[in-house]
Order: structure tokens, then sequence, then C-alpha cells
């Protein structure tokens, strides 16, 4: 039996999770480019956390993904919810788990709205977003991606 787990990504974590991505196959990562994943500068973005928060999901002890909400120490109101999971982990719910978890964080720290970026081809993404009540605002004009938003988190 393999045991799961949610816990702050930390520093340390960065080589972890920098080869973890480097491993994936091409196209993997395609839209998902939210900053430089070399483990320098996934050290210094984890060492420079504020009020941002970053997550690990873990498998049997194995790092599978993380997931964030970002923005606060960039001066936004309202954070934006990023997640990526492993091409092996792929497929098994725990995107839907990290959604859930970060919502449920929001609404215990009185967050009132949580924003995101979505590639409108991923349809897999979209519906797991509508089903959590996410509706469209809008298209961000550098990427093309459609940004989602859900209120009353």
């Amino acid at each position: 039996m393999k045991d799961l787990s949610i816990t702050p990504l930390q520093p340390l974590d960065s080589p972890a999770l920098a080869a973890l991505i480097a491993a994936e196959p091409p196209g993997y990562l395609q839209h998902f480019t939210p900053f430089d994943f070399a483990a320098d500068r996934l050290h210094q973005l984890l060492t420079a956390v504020q009020q941002d928060r970053f997550w690990a999901v873990r498998v049997a002890d194995q790092l599978a993904g993380f997931f964030m909400l970002r923005g606060w120490d960039d001066g936004f109101a309202r954070p934006s919810f990023g997640i990526y999971i492993s091409s092996q982990f792929s497929g098994r719910g725990l995107a839907r788990l990290a959604l859930q978890y970060s919502l449920t964080w929001c609404r215990l720290n009185d967050v009132a709205a949580v924003m995101l970026k979505v590639d409108p081809t991923n349809e897999p993404a979209r519906r797991l977003y509508l089903n959590a009540g996410f509706t469209d605002l809008d298209v961000c004009p550098r990427t093309g991606h459609q940004i989602m938003e859900k209120r009353g988190s």
C-alpha cells in the first residue's frame, strides 16, 4: 500500500523537483511555464516565499508533483492556482486532490477568490476547473490561455 502526503514544498526539495521536471517527455510541460525550473532558481524562489504557498505531493515518499497559490508576494489581492503532476502519476486523481486542498485552504484562510490560467485545448484540466466552480473571465493576451476564477473558494 502506498502512502500519499501533501507537505509544504521546501527549498531543499528544489533538486528533486528540477530533476522530476527535467525527466518529463517532450511536450508534457508545454503549457506550464510559471517560472524557471532550474534547481538554483527553484531554491531562490522557495527561499523568498513570504505569503505565497507551495505544496509537494508525494506518493510513497516519492515526489509526484507540486501545486501552488501564488501572487500575494507580488502584491496581487487574489492568488493564482498552479499545478504540476508528473506524467508518471497523471490520471490518478492527484490534480483534483491538490485543487480541493487549495480551495479548502482558501476557505480556512478567508481567501475570497482564486484565479488560474489554462490552455483552452487542455480539456481534462478545463473540465476539472469548471466542475470545481471556476468560470471563464478572459483570455491572457500573452499566452492565449483562458483566465478562470472561482469566488467564495
